[in-house]
């Protein structure tokens, strides 16, 4: 709290909120809560337990945090990206975020004078992901972009812009054997997959919480699931599912309201089990994408390694 304090040139004070009784389950289990005192002003600091939620998401949880709070909620975030901080703002969302500040309720916006927004880092499109990790569930440590196209069921154009852009991120050599492109890992597959970590796009485009049915759960388990499936890993509480569609094909909540009754399903950018062996699962390196945040644990950590053993023994 230091930094906001000499931002604002305020005294702060923080203790654990004891208003959180009668709370419900949706919001405990969303956020981590803080009484802050801002000299005069007393609000109340909500940090995401896990993955931020959306926009939507986020003001609905604020409108029931204030209505049991009576006091402005203000977003506690580690990191914030510039088009989040616009969509923000525009939502009237009081945030605090690394030299980042909007609390509307005091008058304040301010950023560090010396803050500069990094430079994201390229991200894969899916095509160039499912190209590599295609690459990486082989033994050979060459691809032909004919025959990968096929298996893919994408075009040759795509599959020959996902080689140039491996190409860019330093990770694989072109060349040409004949009339064919050919393209080769540049480490052994582990050491590869662990450079392309800061380039490899997150599967999971949205989540939603929807009431179970036979329909859903015919669904390919992913996430923690579908980790417990091929490791010693305990089951999740609540099961996941992986959905590659027409978004309006199903409907759902943005939070948990209710574990006996509903399903995870994690909306993805790509077809889960488009590289997977087993039908009934997504393919286990982009599972191991998705549960990024999750990394800290370390069963799941173990569960990974595990599973890193099976690919690349």
């Amino acid at each position: 709290m230091l930094d906001l304090a000499d931002a604002l040139d305020v005294k702060i004070t923080s203790e654990p909120w004891d208003g959180m009784a009668g709370m419900p389950y949706y919001l405990y289990d969303a956020y981590d809560f803080r009484k802050v005192a801002m000299d005069e002003m007393i609000c109340i600091f909500a940090q995401p337990k896990g993955k931020t939620p959306t926009i939507q998401a986020i003001v609905k949880h604020f409108e029931d945090i204030h209505s049991i709070a009576a006091m402005p909620v203000v977003l506690k975030l580690d990191g914030l990206s510039g088009e989040r901080r616009k969509v923000l703002i525009k939502a009237r969302v009081p945030f605090v975020a690394n030299e980042q500040i909007y609390l509307p309720f005091m008058g304040a916006i301010l950023q560090e004078r010396q803050y500069r927004e990094p430079k994201p880092r390229e991200k894969m499109t899916p095509s160039t992901q499912l190209l590599f990790f295609a690459y990486l569930y082989q033994e050979s440590d060459k691809i032909y972009t004919g025959p990968m196209a096929k298996k893919l069921g994408i075009s040759a154009m795509q599959v020959t812009r996902a080689v140039r852009q491996l190409q860019s991120l330093n990770l694989f050599d072109v060349s040409k054997d004949g009339v064919s492109i050919v393209a080769n890992g540049r480490l052994s597959h582990r050491d590869l997959f662990e450079a392309a970590e800061p380039y490899l796009l997150d599967p999971v485009r949205e989540i939603l919480y929807v009431a179970r049915s036979a329909q859903l759960e015919s669904l390919p388990y992913s996430g923690i699931s579908a980790l417990s499936e091929i490791s010693m890993l305990g089951a999740a509480d609540v099961p996941t599912f992986a959905y590659y569609g027409k978004k309006d094909a199903i409907s759902g909540e943005n939070a948990l309201t209710d574990r006996e009754r509903q399903v995870r399903i994690e909306v993805w950018k790509y077809a889960p089990t488009m590289l997977s062996m087993n039908r009934n699962l997504a393919d286990p390196l982009s599972i191991i994408v998705s549960l990024r945040d999750e990394r800290d644990d370390p069963r799941i950590e173990q569960a990974i390694e595990g599973i890193y053993r099976k690919i690349w023994r």
